[in-house]
């Protein structure tokens, strides 16, 4: 006999035992019945025989298997007796043990202490305990034969007294709880050790299970053992000593209980209290409870119970129902017990035996009434009562309080057991223990036999409540079970189930260590055990079990089988679909606002965590069903903008981690298809994925013995799969019909393919129906393990919709992107980054870059702050990302935002530092230096970032590294030179002033390292720079010698080593360009370096005097400029030749002054043309040298000598300025500007301040004249800025002798005066139309206001106007000086901010020229921004100055303000695109607009009245000449609407504009003679015969009606761009309470404010021209016009019940939009000779391109319809064929907003398109074309809500 055939039983340890007769004495058994003591373990003689013949074999197989299976075990336990010999057994041995000892001497000897235990492994007696406890749930399962031995069922006494004595080791016990959770563990180790309870708490206590991974087991080899087990018959288990124990005690009670009459004492007991104590000759004793219940559930299993008498069945069942009562309300935790435990322990042991006996008793009758074959008069309703009130006692009074701090009324987070005696904890539990056998067996009884309602309800609430307790896993398991049963077979429970749970989801655990208790099988990625939720595996197996599938029973009664049972199978897995749902949709549904405390959000979070970790285990197939309907759900609430905001939120939350995982889920964990294909060679079959399911099946039927639940979960497949294939084969047939049509209609080429898929599908079909009724497994010769069964479920699962659904969800998450609230695209960047945080790679799908680039370019701070975020976390994985998102990251490091231009700069600086190689390091590099003067903490960043990246010392011996970064600041600098170098110098000197009291100085290091590189890269160059060739090397040493200069500049000490290598570049010949800058870079270094030297040669400063002189004299102004000044450095602080600059000086000199006298002479003297280059080169040379030098000192013109120098240059030099040569006057003013560098006062001479202000205030004066004073005064600034710095330094060392305060009045009191003098003429400076002029007019002033020389709110309104200037850098410049002023003086932009918008309206003028009729207030670019938005933004932080400000603006539309027409667009284009934040901005200016309308408005109409002439003669001629009087059309309320329904419909028919207008209306009252006048002004003619002949009236009226028409178009424009409804601009108040109108506004797109009318009239130029018939006529039109929009808006004020939509139309109407214009809106430029709109037939409403007159539908058209009776709109359908009268469509659904998709019905099981047939008239809107996306163009919808709306309000 083979070792894999001998049946499989427990092997104790036999050490030290001669027989197994001497075990039995020593074993924990009770006390046995007389009855039942002469007892073996061999209690059937076929047992016998196969034990005898294995004994008496020789197998060595066998015999090494139990030398293992001994090695394992440990004997430590067990005492031998006294009298036994150890070295050998006694009497006959038998030839297996023999030969056994024979091999191994020691195998009983060897273990004794367990040192061979392996690790981790549990003790051999609690293994003992666990193969017990293991075959005991085996055979407790419902319908399964008896297999049980008799050995068997002594160890099972053996575990029972083991219980009853409280054993001490909780090892045991752990293990005996883990066979209580079949389906999950628990993870002990994952407690906090401050959390574990002490030793003595923990001892007797139940334990969740270990964390031990069941290892991987045969199948095959368990099946086969099964199969070898002795089949004993029902005979021969009658036979057996444990049935006739059993019956025998069962006659013995019933014997002595014999005179009971039960019926009578039931009477009895009716009437008596339930509180009454039970007779005690009812009682049975403890061991005897015990024995019953024992010996019950090994006959439950051997499935010979139904062989009992049921009379004998029912009076014990009696019998223990009384005993059940008398422990059914004895709690252990109540001041009895606890009197009971201070007194007398025999009392406390008493009141624990009489509770234990109850739940012995209660397993006993759950023993019998769960056995198979059971009649059903053993089911007493009384019995299971007793036994559910037994169990709800027992867990709310005795085991919730036990085990949970909240049900002893104490907070939870504590201790988890009160203090008390250890003996009472093991007590509990002992109970405990008992009371999850009990519950397991209600789940089985509740699968056998239907309950009453009322019990079920009972059994629901009892199940549902241990979900919400803590420390109480073993029970939750057990609830599992029963909630399961009811939800499988009471139908109408399952809402009740259900609402249960949603009640009870707040009182979830909430400590993590608490949280998730069920061990789901399998393994996380890094090996650690997986845990999820009780509550969601309760979930997912209420889902599964939901599924029935058809029985026997249910075919016999089914006339077509195998339709019939394909239907009940299709609609049990649709109705789970629909649990699915609904209880998804609930729970969803909570997680919008916080509820009270409840916040339901984190629980749907952990639920969805739960299922992404069940998904795809072949154990929870529910899961991926549960995903796939959330994935809709989710995109479903998030889409839909009428869902509340914290919902779409969440939704969009929950869909980004759905995504997020099945991304990983395809990377990370694909399908092994070589597993797969090993797996489909051990399966027999042709078609793969029926072989696969056919494993899978055979998995989960193997496993059923072990796990009932698995069940449902193959059930669930079998339905699945079935549904599946189902609407697989409808497709397939769907082909063939198809291809069976005429050809040229629908050809389908794959109709061979399809019949194929129809023959698969129907044999897929009959396997799962065959399946589906045979739930017993077959022998299949390939049994899965669990790792092959996820790999199938895995790959099974990949062609279901859920595995496929990942670009289905990121196309939705990349939409919302353009949602216009802020919190959705915020959290749908943030959903974006979860996903590519798992594949980085989906940066470079084309539609994603998209979604990001607009993101980046959001308006929402917050939006881009998680949009750079998002590329900062990816970009540096991949250079092609980093290509990618390059330009498009660096534009947001302007960005407004402080965090978003903060992470720009730490990604940049990752990139240089991670991708050194990367070809835009450069600009890179640039774009951060840029940022150093930026706000304190991005400078801070800025700083840190270089000197990480360049001002960290390089080791000497990394020099490829030194000069790579050597290279790359040259490239830097080079790629400076247009926009400045001082960024470049802030920053160095920001980094060599941080450390200047530091011990330690890196980046001083750097930098002489760095200038050492440079002068070493400068002199590998040849001798001469003349050799360099190309164009390349010219650049970089220009660029390298630039950067020597920026650190010489700096700190110039690093370079007085490298100034004789400096030297000879003085010498280069100029020819090129590059050449002039060479030399001047080399004169500006040393002109800081030379001073600096100690006792330099005589010889260098010789030869550096001289080759400054011949370039003075030789080259032009920016060489003269830097060499004279290097040349005043060398002179006036090293050499002191003073002679030799002097010499120089008169020549210049004396050139100019024999110059002016020929010029005086004579001013066309030829000669001074052939002079002209010498003049220009003397005036730049004395003005540089005047500007070096002060010739006024002795040691230049001698002692004693009288002649003031200074006055006669200024003499000489204001001649020149009178030259008629432009280029001599502006060299003559550069020359004066250098000296008044020097002399200052000269400034406040008579001439010079007249030269000054007639150049500047000049309109028509040269513009390079006007640069030229402002770049004089600007130099001036400069230089006194630098001698104040370099005072400042000074003073240092002066301080204690000399007064700073005052030597500081002397040099910027001569600022402050000269700036005063000239501010004037620099501010008119800034309405020049030239942009260079405008430039140093705000370079100088930013200087002035730096240095403090002037009071900054004289230019606080000329910096607003400049803020609107077209060139961003003096935008900006401006901007910046503004935020300067309001940090420091609070309310200085506030006070000049209406003044500002006004120079921001001249300015502009300025710019645009004269030609300009129409300036508008916005940049006419794609981001429609406001001119003063930046204004705007510093003034709305104050909600007072806000406010001021707006009505400063609101209140330049009043007509008394005669305010010009194009300044009142300029700020109404401001107000309409002003950058909003809140409501109650925009609300706050619609308040004020209605309130000037009405004001003004009536103001207007009055004036316009009051200027016409009273001829009543001419009206009484009109009214006789009349044609026809027009009868009135009153209202319900008596009004006369008959000119409103005219001009409002606009769908009349009208005549001739002027016949109709003409015709007088009636009133319904008499009228006087002001109503006579009014009426009069109906008509076009009649005003026209009452104008005056002054038309001053008329151009007034013109003029000042734009402004209420722009205030009008104003609030149009806000209540569409910001969606305000009237009601709720009515209902607002500016005294309302502020924090009722801080939420924040959603701006749409596309929404442009157009006033078309005023620009119409700005354009006509109506002012300035003469009024012909025509014009006037049109002022006319223009006036009616307004008459009828005034009373549309007092209509509005008197009426609240008038139709807002009709009335808002009628004012779109009026307003004159360029798309509709109605009758009386005129183009004030049309001639008389042109047609104007009123003088053209005006029939119905105009012809859209949709709807055009005369044409049909085509056949698969789109049209929109009105269909009598139908109140759906809209109505859209698509035209499937045309008709006699009409056509057949198919219809639509959707919204105006939403996606279009075609209508189905239900048609029995199938969905069928939802056709109907239309008439031609019922079309009103043909050749709709839906965009990608499936929906209406917004151009369309609106058309179509207006034909509606007109269709409508005829009916």
């Amino acid at each position: 006999m083979k070792f894999e055939d001998m049946p499989q039983l427990p092997i104790p340890t036999l050490a030290g035992i001669s027989g197994l007769t001497d075990l039995w004495s020593h074993l924990p058994l009770p006390s046995p019945l007389p009855a039942t003591k002469a007892r073996s373990f061999l209690y059937s003689r076929r047992i016998a025989e196969d034990v005898f013949r294995l004994l008496a074999s020789q197998d060595e197989k066998l015999v090494s298997q139990l030398a293992h299976s001994l090695s394992q075990v440990s004997n430590e336990d067990i005492e031998p007796k006294e009298s036994v010999e150890i070295d050998g057994p006694e009497g006959e041995v038998p030839v297996l043990l023999a030969t056994l000892l024979s091999r191994h001497p020691k195998v009983f000897l060897e273990n004794t202490t367990g040192q061979r235990r392996v690790k981790g492994a549990p003790e051999p007696s609690a293994v003992l305990g666990k193969e017990v406890k293991t075959y005991k749930r085996k055979h407790e399962a419902a319908g399964e034969k008896a297999r049980a031995t008799e050995a068997g069922s002594n160890e099972e006494d053996t575990f029972n007294e083991a219980v009853q004595k409280k054993s001490k080791r909780p090892q045991e016990r752990d293990v005996f709880q883990e066979e209580r959770r079949p389906l999950g563990e628990r993870q002990q180790h994952d407690r906090d050790p401050e959390e574990a309870p002490p030793e003595d708490t923990l001892e007797g206590s139940p334990k969740p299970p270990g964390p031990g991974i069941a290892a991987k087991t045969n199948k095959m080899e368990e099946r086969r053992s099964r199969l070898y087990q002795p089949k004993l018959t029902p005979e021969e288990m009658i036979d057996s000593p444990t049935f006739k124990g059993f019956v025998a005690s069962m006659d013995d009670i019933l014997e002595n209980l014999e005179e009971v009459d039960f019926a009578a004492r039931g009477e009895d007991e009716d009437e008596e209290d339930e509180d009454d104590e039970v007779p005690q000759e009812l009682l049975l004793g403890k061991d005897q409870l015990n024995e019953l219940s024992s010996e019950s559930a090994k006959i439950k299993a051997m499935g010979v119970t139904y062989k009992l008498p049921t009379v004998k069945l029912i009076k014990f069942l009696n019998i223990l129902e009384k005993n059940i009562r008398d422990g059914a309300k004895l709690s252990m935790s109540t001041n009895r017990a606890d009197d009971a435990a201070d007194g007398d322990r025999g009392a406390l042991d008493d009141l624990v035996e009489r509770v234990t006996n109850a739940a012995d008793a209660c397993l006993t009758a759950l023993h019998v009434m769960t056995a198979p074959q059971m009649p059903k008069a053993v089911y007493l309703e009384e019995v299971i009562e007793r036994v559910l009130q037994y169990t709800r006692f027992h867990l709310q009074a005795t085991v919730y309080p036990h085990y949970d701090r909240a049900h002893r009324g104490e907070p939870r987070g504590g201790s988890k057991r009160p203090k008390c005696p250890s003996y009472r904890q093991k007590a509990v539990a002992v109970v405990y223990s008992k009371l999850c056998d009990i519950i397991s067996h209600l789940s089985e009884l509740l699968r056998i036999q239907l309950l009453t309602d009322t019990t079920v309800l009972q059994v629901t609430s009892m199940g549902m409540t241990p979900f919400f307790v803590e420390n109480i896993s073993e029970l939750q398991l057990c609830s599992i079970q029963l909630v399961t049963a009811v939800f499988a077979r009471y139908k109408k429970h399952r809402q009740l189930i259900l609402e249960e749970v949603f009640t009870s989801l707040a009182k979830l655990p909430t400590s993590k260590r608490s949280l998730r208790q069920f061990r789901i099988n399998g393994s996380s990625v890094d090996k650690e055990p997986q845990y999820i939720q009780m509550v969601t595996a309760l979930v997912l197996q209420l889902i599964q079990c939901v599924v029935h599938l058809p029985s026997d029973k249910h075919v016999e009664n089914l006339h077509d089988k195998k339709a019939d049972q394909g239907g009940l199978i299709i609609n049990s897995y649709e109705a789970t679909m629909r649990t699915a749902q609904s209880f998804l949709l609930v729970f969803l549904k909570k997680c919008g606002s916080k509820q009270g405390e409840e916040d339901f959000r984190p629980l749907f979070e952990n639920f969805v965590q739960d299922l992404l970790m069940a998904v795809n285990k072949p154990e929870w197939p529910a899961a991926e069903l549960l995903l796939s309907l959330l994935g809709r759900l989710l995109v479903y609430q998030f889409s839909t903008k009428q869902t509340e905001m914290a919902l779409r939120v969440a939704a969009l939350d929950y869909l980004g981690t759905v995504a997020a995982h099945l991304r990983r889920d395809a990377v990370d964990n694909g399908v092994d298809q070589s597993a797969i294909d090993q797996i489909l060679k051990e399966v027999p079959g042709r078609e793969e994925t029926l072989r696969l399911q056919k494993a899978l099946l055979t998995y989960l039927a193997d496993d059923e013995e072990r796990d009932w639940s698995l069940e449902f979960a193959r059930s669930f497949y079998i339905a699945q799969w079935f549904r599946d294939t189902t609407t697989e084969t409808e497709k397939a047939v769907n082909l063939l019909k198809d291809a069976e049509l005429p050809s040229g209609r629908h050809p389908v080429k794959n109709a061979n393919s399809a019949s194929d898929v129809v023959r698969r599908a129907e044999k897929r079909k009959k396997f799962y129906l065959k399946v589906a009724k045979n739930i017993t497994p077959s022998i299949n010769p390939y049994s899965a393990d669990y790792e092959d069964a996820c790999l199938i479920a895995r790959h099974l699962a990949s062609t279901r919709p859920f595995a496929k659904s990942f670009n289905v969800y990121l196309t939705q998450i990349l939409r919302v992107l353009g949602e216009s609230a802020i919190a959705v695209r915020t959290k749908a960047m943030k959903c974006l980054s979860e996903v590519v945080a798992v594949d980085p790679s989906i940066l470079s799908r084309s539609d994603v870059r998209r979604g990001v680039h607009a993101r980046l370019m959001d308006s929402s701070t917050s939006v881009r702050e998680a949009a750079v975020e998002l590329v900062g976390h990816f970009v540096l994985s991949r250079l092609q990302i980093t290509e990618h998102y390059y330009d498009m990251l660096v534009e947001r490091i302007l960005d407004t935002g402080i965090s978003v231009r903060k992470r720009v700069i730490k990604i940049l600086r990752d990139i240089c530092l991670e991708q050194p190689d990367f070809h835009k390091i450069t600009d890179t590099s640039v774009r951060m230096i840029r940022r150093v003067n930026d706000e304190e903490g991005i400078k801070k960043l800025v700083n840190e970032t270089f000197q990480k990246m360049w001002f960290t010392p390089t080791p000497s011996h990394h020099k490829e590294a030194l000069a790579r970064k050597t290279r790359v600041i040259t490239d830097v600098v080079w790629a400076c030179k247009d926009s400045g170098y001082e960024w470049f110098e802030q920053l160095l000197q920001n980094l060599l002033k941080s450390e200047e009291d530091a011990s330690v100085k890196p980046a001083t290091m750097a930098c002489t390292q760095l200038v050492d590189n440079l002068v070493e890269h400068i002199l590998t160059f040849k001798e001469s720079y003349e050799d360099c060739e190309g164009r390349e090397d010219s650049d970089h040493l220009i660029s390298s010698l630039t950067t020597l200069y920026l650190f010489c500049k700096i700190r110039a000490q690093l370079l007085v080593k490298h100034a004789l290598a400096m030297q000879p570049y003085l010498a280069t010949e100029c020819y090129r360009e590059n050449d002039y800058m060479v030399v001047c870079n080399v004169a500006r270094i040393l002109e800081l370096v030379v001073p600096l030297m100690e006792e330099p040669s005589r010889g260098l400063l010789l030869t550096l005097e001289e080759d400054l002189m011949r370039l003075i004299i030789k080259h032009g102004v920016t060489v003269v400029q830097h060499c004279v000044s290097c040349l005043a450095a060398v002179v006036n602080q090293v050499t002191h030749s003073y002679t030799f600059v002097w010499a120089c000086f008169n020549r210049f000199y004396g050139a100019l002054i024999r110059l002016k006298v020929q010029h005086q002479e004579d001013p066309d003297c030829p000669a001074l043309e052939a002079h002209r280059a010498a003049l220009l080169r003397s005036l730049l040379t004395v003005g540089a040298l005047c500007r070096h030098f002060d010739f006024d000192r002795d040691h230049f013109k001698g002692a004693g000598n009288k002649i003031v120098i200074k006055d006669m240059v200024l003499d000489l030099l204001l001649h020149f300025t009178t030259h008629r040569e432009e280029e001599v006057q502006a060299k003559a003013l550069m020359a004066l500007g250098s000296l008044f560098i020097m002399h200052p006062a000269l400034m406040f001479t008579q001439e010079v301040r007249a030269l000054y202000t007639a150049v500047l205030l000049d309109r028509s004066g040269a513009v390079g004249l006007k640069v030229q004073v402002l770049k004089n005064l600007q130099s001036y600034l400069q230089e006194e800025d630098s001698r104040m710095l370099e005072a400042d330094r000074d003073w240092q060392t002066l301080s204690k002798q000399e007064d700073l305060k005052e030597m500081g009045d002397i040099s910027s009191g001569m600022s402050s005066s000269i700036m005063q003098l000239y501010l004037r003429p620099v501010l008119d400076a800034f309405f020049h139309p030239e942009a260079t002029v405008r430039h140093f007019a705000l370079s100088g002033i930013v200087l002035t206001l730096s240095q403090g020389l002037i009071h900054p709110v004289q230019c606080v309104p000329y910096l607003i106007a400049m803020g609107t200037d077209p060139d961003p850098t003096m935008r900006n410049k401006a901007d910046q000086q503004l935020v300067d002023i309001d940090k420091k003086y609070t309310g200085f932009i506030h006070m000049k901010a209406v003044a500002g918008m006004k120079m921001a309206y001249q300015v502009q003028q300025a710019i645009a020229g004269p030609e300009a009729t129409v300036l508008r207030g916005f940049r006419e670019d794609h981001t429609h921004s406001a001119l003063c938005s930046r204004l705007f933004s510093m003034v709305r932080t104050n909600r007072t100055h806000r406010r001021a400000f707006l009505l400063s603006l609101l209140n330049q539309f009043d007509d008394s303000a005669k305010t010009e027409v194009n300044l009142l667009l300029f700020i109404a284009d401001n107000l309409a695109y002003f950058p909003y934040q809140s409501q109650e901005e925009p609300l706050f200016i619609m308040h004020h607009v209605d309130i000037t309308l009405s004001v003004s408005g009536s103001n207007l109409l009055q004036s316009f009245k009051e200027s016409l002439h009273k001829n009543p003669a001419l009206k009484k001629k009109k009214r006789i000449n009349s044609p026809q009087i027009k009868k009135p059309c009153y209202d319900a309320d008596g009004r006369d609407n008959t000119r409103s329904n005219t001009n409002a419909g606009g769908d009349g028919d009208d005549d001739d504009g002027d016949e109709e207008d003409a015709v007088p209306r009636e009133t319904p009252q008499p009228p006087e003679s002001d109503s006579e006048s009014d009426s009069d002004l109906e008509d076009v003619d009649a005003v026209m015969e009452r104008l005056p002949d002054n038309p001053g009236p008329l151009l007034e009226f013109s003029s000042a009606s734009q402004g209420v028409l722009l205030l009008l178009v104003l609030k149009q424009h806000l209540k569409t761009l910001y969606g305000f409804s009237d009601s709720k601009i009515q209902k607002y108040s500016p005294a309302d309470p502020v924090k009722v109108y801080e939420k924040a506004v959603n701006r749409k797109s596309n929404v442009h404010f157009n006033p078309r009318q005023t620009v119409d009239f700005l354009e006509a130029g109506l002012v300035s021209s003469d009024l012909s018939g025509q014009v006037k006529r049109n002022i006319v039109r223009q006036f009616l016009d307004f008459k009828l929009l005034m009373e549309q808006l007092d209509r509005d004020e008197e009426d609240e019940e008038v139709n807002t939509g009709a009335r808002n139309q009628a004012i779109s109407a009026l307003l004159g939009s360029p798309t509709s214009r109605k009758p009386h809106q005129p183009n004030l430029m049309e001639t008389e000779d042109q047609d104007t709109p009123d003088e053209r037939p005006f029939k119905g409403r105009p012809k859209t391109a949709g709807s055009a007159a005369g044409s049909r539908a085509e056949v698969l058209d789109v049209v929109a319809l009105c269909c009598p009776g139908n109140r759906e709109r809209p109505q859209i359908a698509r035209v499937l064929k045309r008709t006699s009268g009409g056509y057949t469509v198919h219809w639509m659904s959707g919204s105006y907003g939403g996606p279009w998709a075609e209508s189905r019905l239900r048609d029995g099981g199938k969905l069928v398109p939802r056709e109907g047939a239309v008439q031609e008239a019922d079309v009103i809107y043909r050749r709709i074309a839906l965009t990608s996306g499936r929906k209406l163009k917004s151009r369309e919808a609106q058309t179509l809500r207006a034909l509606y709306a007109a269709k409508d309000g005829k009916e």
